[in-house]
């Protein structure tokens, strides 16, 4: 029987890993199958926890590697454990049925979801983890941390890809610097696509400037309101608009003294101190008063998202460019990194005045030697993440309400939130039946709403309420009710047939009459 992985198996992804017996396969043992898969780093621990899913009870090693102390696993991970024909039907390797496989499963990040994409289209080999060089160490259980520099990186043309919005929006800003623009034709050719399920991103911004919209929008006790410093519920969630999210993410507003509320500077509302929840007392008001943007490299779908929903960017060729210079002495100041793991040491460097972000120095390859807060400033950044992220504020920034909404599940099955996407699965049409065996299965099982509802969505319950994923309407029943143990959503972004996240999402025309309004 297959088993279900639920709310504690996502805690301990989110962690350091799983707690496994001593049957767990270790870097020595030679696997039957290997497979690589790139992109979007938003989407790993749902990756983590569908993998671990097919897996015989006790036999998962984890591999992350150990670029950054406390953020191990953000460039680069991989599961290693025995599989089943019971939980994947149609196991077999080099073409013949087998009852069980040792399946070595690589995942890379870095660089964000066109990794998952480009690379795919064009046959082009990039670097991924290896596990067999001597370079992992045991750290606990069986949670290796891997050196993943110079020799231990292997370059090969991954398998599979999963990118947070379709293959094809990959073109003008969401082009990633190792590859040129999405090809539809040539996508079409070397790739299947499956759209999986609706994944809810929000407006990540530093802990300073969450109070300080707290307090200038009358939330707070002593400012007109009754909400504690930082209090996460989503009645006490600050708010901005999407046109003044466009604003800052289009670099036009410089400092945020040119912020105004009700005519007077943002800069000017605000005072006292606030608690991240580490016991230490922080200014609110800053000392570096500049626009401080964290953005993900080109090629990111977190950023493709981003863009697409608030700047029409690649939908129209009059979107707003992400992509604007600003000044490190005037402002607004843009701050590329890599994955959805720097996105949050970005932010937190601004909250707390630390230096541990690195941002791209050069490109292709993307190369991030630069630190992004090197003058350890205290400052309010603004950025953009995936809602399954930081539901424990283990790290100092927090989610804000766009048009006055917050970004749950509720919210969103009933079209009242607009920052969603239709993720996407795709692998190369050239690779073998023994690897699309199990890459179809994980991208099924992401889609499915009963392993959203209990596998995925547990660990992602944010204090201000559900977040996470939806499975896809256009492939399941749903009702005028959400259910949060087999959530479905009925809005699409491929009404007109084919699927484009540049669509404004409807519910298309059916003959269900149980639409939630």
């Amino acid at each position: 029987m297959k088993k279900q992985v639920l709310s504690a198996a996502i805690a301990a992804v989110s962690l350091l890993g799983f707690s496994q017996a001593s049957f767990a396969l270790a870097p020595t043992t030679t696997p039957d199958l290997e497979i690589f898969m790139s992109g979007a780093s938003a989407q790993d621990k749902a990756i983590a926890a569908l993998f671990n899913n097919l897996c015989n009870a006790g036999t998962l090693d984890v591999f992350k590697d150990n670029d950054k102390a406390g953020s191990e696993g953000k460039s680069h991970t991989a599961y290693f454990c025995t599989l089943s024909s019971t939980n994947v039907p149609g196991l077999s390797v080099n073409g013949a049925p087998v009852a069980s496989a040792n399946v070595l499963f690589h995942k890379r990040s870095a660089g964000g979801s066109a990794q998952g994409v480009n690379p795919l289209i064009d046959g082009v080999a990039i670097a991924a983890m290896r596990i067999d060089n001597g370079n992992c160490t045991l750290n606990s259980g069986n949670v290796w941390f891997c050196n993943a520099q110079g020799a231990n990186l292997t370059n090969q043309v991954s398998d599979a890809g999963i990118s947070d919005v379709e293959p094809k929006l990959f073109i003008g800003p969401n082009k990633p610097s190792n590859a040129g623009a999405v090809d539809p034709a040539a996508a079409d050719a070397a790739l299947t696509v499956d759209a999986a399920a609706a994944l809810l991103f929000g407006v990540p911004v530093s802990d300073n400037l969450y109070v300080a919209l707290q307090q200038a929008q009358g939330l707070m006790t002593g400012f007109g309101g009754s909400c504690a410093a930082g209090e996460y519920t989503e009645a006490c969630m600050p708010s901005l608009s999407r046109q003044q999210v466009a604003e800052l993410v289009s670099g036009q507003i410089k400092r945020w003294s040119e912020f105004k509320v009700n005519g007077v500077a943002l800069t000017s509302l605000v005072s006292g101190t606030y608690d991240s929840g580490d016991g230490v007392l922080r200014n609110v008001a800053p000392t570096d008063t500049k626009v401080h943007f964290c953005k993900r490299i080109d090629g990111s779908g977190t950023g493709a998202q981003m863009y697409a929903k608030f700047l029409n960017n690649p939908c129209s060729s009059a979107g707003l460019s992400p992509d604007w210079t600003g000044s490190s002495l005037a402002g607004p100041v843009k701050h590329e990194v890599s994955g959805s793991g720097d996105m949050e040491l970005c932010l937190e460097d601004f909250a707390d005045g630390e230096s541990n972000a690195k941002q791209v120095t050069s490109t292709n390859p993307d190369v991030f030697n630069t630190t992004v807060n090197g003058s350890g400033a205290k400052a309010w950044a603004i950025g953009m993440q995936s809602t399954e992220n930081n539901a424990t504020h283990s790290k100092h920034y927090r989610f804000i309400k766009v048009d006055g909404v917050a970004p749950t599940l509720e919210n969103a099955f009933r079209g009242k939130y607009m920052d969603w996407v239709e993720q996407t699965y795709q692998w190369r049409n050239a690779i073998s039946q023994d690897k699309k065996t199990i890459i179809q299965k994980i991208a099924a099982d992401a889609g499915s709403p009963s392993i959203l509802g209990t596998v995925l969505n547990p660990g992602f319950v944010q204090p201000f309420g559900a977040a996470g994923y939806l499975a896809v309407g256009t492939k399941h029943a749903f009702t005028d009710t959400l259910n949060l143990a087999a959530p479905v959503m009925p809005y699409s972004h491929s009404a007109k047939g084919s699927l484009s996240n540049c669509q404004v999402p409807v519910i298309p025309s059916s003959t269900n009459t149980s639409k939630p309004m």
